[in-house]
C-alpha cells in the first residue's frame, strides 16, 4: 500500500514536469512554492489522501477540500516576480490539479 511519502515523491516529480512543460522560466520559483504549500498543508494532505485511499473520500472530494486549502498557495516566489493576479491564480489552479492527479496516481 503506498504511503503519504510516496504520495510528497510522485507530487514533487509531477510539479517538476508541470513546470518544464508549461513555466519552465518560472520553473524554480513555481517548485519553491508548490512545496511550501505541501508543508503547510501537510496534515491535512495526510488525513485526506488516507481517506482517499481507504475510499472514505471520493476523488471530487479530495479536489473539493484541496481547493478549500488554496489560500496556502500564496504563491509568494511567482508574486515576487510581478506575475499578474490572474496568471498566478491560474497557476495556483493547474497546481492543485497536479496535487489531485498525483494522489489519484499514487492512491487509486
Amino acid at each position: 500500500m503506498p504511503t503519504f511519502n510516496d504520495f510528497v515523491s510522485t507530487l514533487k516529480s509531477d510539479l517538476l514536469d508541470f513546470a518544464k512543460e508549461n513555466l519552465a522560466e518560472y520553473k524554480d520559483e513555481l517548485l519553491k512554492d508548490g512545496t511550501l504549500f505541501i508543508e503547510k498543508a501537510k496534515s491535512d494532505l495526510e488525513r485526506w489522501t488516507e481517506g482517499l485511499a481507504s475510499g472514505a473520500l471520493s476523488k471530487e472530494d479530495f479536489e473539493f477540500l484541496l481547493k478549500g486549502k488554496k489560500d496556502l498557495a500564496q504563491m509568494e516566489a511567482l508574486k515576487q516576480l510581478g506575475l499578474s493576479k490572474i496568471r498566478i491564480t491560474k497557476i495556483t489552479n493547474s497546481v492543485i490539479d497536479v496535487v489531485v492527479g498525483s494522489a489519484v496516481k499514487t492512491f487509486l
